[in-house]
């Protein structure tokens, strides 16, 4: 009889064994391939890279249909702050004088009492020298950033006329007027001939800077930064005649075309 048991058992047992055996084990993860370490090959040409997607066309197109006929009249700021300075004078320091005095007396129809105090405040102002301003970007890139604005219908002005224009129409003939205080001249200049303020900061020959703002209301139309490189298109080539005989030399983006980027960038910010 116990034989016979443990024979009935074996059978009970063994589908169970089979089944374990024939489950199947879930993949082990895959490691992530090694990542290529990044060098300074890597970082500067993801510097140069072409930071537009959009046609020129497209921008072009989108920006007049945005302003129509109302096409702004910009001033440009070149390498030149406009920060929170109101005016050319400026003081460390305002002395105060106070003063109280009290007066009494008798007049036949009864008595007089005259009490008064006054308060004086004189501030001595100074005229610091006209700082240097950095020396703006070169005329070539000015020349392209214009030329495109025009292309667009902007009307470009400059900030020393438009200054000169508004100071020489407070004059009243006798050229007696006192020297005017050159930020409120600038402002006002800006107010009566310019829509729109562009200040272009340029950082190095790869780092631009511009913002626009609304002379009136302050606000700000378009703010960035970009190195002005044109998307890729069929560069041109010329031959160089070299030791080794004439070889193929890419022709390198000219500032002209990094201006014309620039402002490709900054009218698309606009009329988004």
């Amino acid at each position: 009889m116990k034989r016979l048991a443990m024979a009935l058992c074996v059978p009970l047992l063994a589908p169970g064994l089979s089944v374990a055996a024939s489950t199947s084990h879930e993949a082990a993860p895959m490691m992530a391939p090694a990542q290529k370490p990044l060098t300074e090959s890597d970082l500067q040409e993801e510097r140069f890279a072409p930071q537009r997607q959009e046609s020129a066309e497209n921008i072009l197109k989108r920006f007049r249909a945005a302003y129509g006929s109302n096409m702004p009249r910009v001033a440009v700021f070149w390498n030149r702050a406009f920060d929170d300075q109101v005016s050319d004078w400026s003081s460390n320091s305002r002395s105060v004088v106070s003063a109280r005095g009290t007066l009494k007396g008798e007049i036949p129809d009864g008595k007089v009492s005259l009490q008064d105090a006054n308060q004086a405040a004189a501030q001595a102002e100074y005229r610091s020298n006209r700082n240097r301003v950095s020396l703006g970007p070169a005329f070539e890139l000015q020349s392209g950033l214009v030329s495109q604005l025009t292309e667009a219908g902007v009307t470009v002005v400059d900030r020393d006329a438009i200054m000169r224009i508004t100071d020489n129409a407070l004059e009243t003939g006798d050229f007696s007027r006192l020297s005017p205080d050159q930020r409120r001249l600038e402002m006002r200049a800006l107010g009566e001939h310019a829509d729109m303020l562009m200040v272009f900061n340029r950082l190095t020959d790869r780092a631009f800077e511009i913002e626009v703002l609304d002379v009136r209301s302050g606000a700000i139309k378009a703010m960035l930064s970009s190195n002005g490189i044109p998307p890729e298109q069929q560069k041109a080539h010329q031959w160089k005649a070299t030791d080794h005989g004439f070889q193929i030399i890419e022709q390198t983006v000219t500032l002209s075309e990094i201006g014309e980027e620039l402002v490709l960038q900054t009218l698309a910010s606009m009329s988004r």
